[in-house]
């Protein structure tokens, strides 16, 4: 019973505080104009979907028996893996960890579109990932995507970039249609 709670505690505090920031979140002083989304939309929806999901594993876990406790098949082979056993890449960590500070700097200068195709194929090639053609498309098309959901979809103001990257920017922007 004390692992089913512990197994519980985190689900239970993120919902917490995700309630405490969804509450705050609908005092944004800021009024949302006619026909368009309010400032509090966005974080409120991400807030009540936190909520809905971190509910459903704490219900899931308090109804439902963990495996580990179910009862084995006479048959099945016991299988244990060695604390020690396990493999840790601190080298790709901090490699993850720089890109993402390198993302962070480099959006000003690159621009968004840019700079999240750059930082997505980098980051697959971090992971391990070799596939060129693979690492090539979703980096493009990812931050396409990621281009059009944000400044048509939510309305979000994204960093054009300088100079040359300035000019492909704008021109995207044109081929999707975004103002």
């Amino acid at each position: 019973m004390l692992d089913k709670l512990k197994s519980l505690a985190p689900y239970a505090a993120l919902f917490a505080g995700a309630a405490y920031l969804y509450h705050e979140a609908g005092a944004f002083t800021s009024a949302a104009r006619p026909g368009q989304l309010g400032p509090d939309f966005w974080p409120r929806a991400v807030l009540a979907l936190l909520m809905i999901v971190c509910g459903i594993e704490v219900v899931r876990r308090a109804l439902l028996a963990r495996t580990s406790d179910a009862p084995r098949a006479a048959n099945a082979k016991e299988v244990t893996v060695e604390p020690d056993a396990v493999q840790r890449y601190p080298r790709l960590l901090g490699a993850g960890i720089a890109l993402t500070i390198a993302y962070v700097l480099a959006l000003d200068w690159l621009g968004f579109f840019v700079a999240t195709a750059l930082y997505l194929a980098l980051f697959m090639v971090v992971g391990c990932y070799r596939r060129a053609r693979v690492i090539a498309a979703s980096s493009i098309l990812g931050s396409l995507a990621f281009v059009y959901v944000f400044m048509k979809i939510v309305y979000v103001s994204l960093p054009l970039g300088r100079g040359p990257f300035k000019a492909l920017s704008v021109w995207l922007l044109a081929l999707l249609g975004v103002r």
